[in-house]
């Protein structure tokens, strides 16, 4: 039987560089979500700018600002969602990847174990043989 272990290298290697890809869509969806949140400060704070200022021409250029930080907004909650599909589409062929890394590891696994019991019946049964030797001699001896 073939060893499996350069195998079960490439599989784990096919699972570390999935997980890889994986943590950088989780980061780039961090970084969506920072803009997002940073969007939304910025909006705290021009409102709170206008408040201070009181004048109707700060109202006007506000509205101006806040229809187009809600757009922004939006766009980002659209690359979100986006992002949530790719996250959820990688994590899958995550898991087939390690499945498959998995299933070569337990055979190479059941191999082994089958080999040291092989082994180990065939010490038991040399030692068997030797007792059982050993056994015929004395009682020739003592005949």
């Amino acid at each position: 039987m073939a060893n499996l272990e350069p195998l079960i290298k490439y599989r784990k290697h096919g699972v570390d560089e999935k997980r890889r890809f994986l943590a950088q869509l989780y980061r780039e969806a961090e970084q969506i979500e920072r803009q997002k949140q940073a969007v939304a400060n910025q909006m705290e704070r021009e409102i709170e700018l206008a408040k201070e200022m009181g004048s109707t021409d700060a109202q006007a250029f506000l509205n101006k600002y806040l229809e187009g930080a809600r757009r922004k907004i939006q766009a980002l909650d659209v690359s979100l969602k986006k992002m949530d599909a790719r996250i959820a589409a990688a994590q899958e062929d995550m898991r087939a990847v390690f499945a498959e890394m998995k299933k070569v590891e337990i055979i190479q696994h059941n191999r082994e174990a089958r080999a040291v019991a092989a082994q180990k019946k065939k010490d038991d049964q040399e030692l068997d043989e030797v007792a059982i030797d050993q056994y015929q001699r004395k009682l020739k001896e003592d005949d």
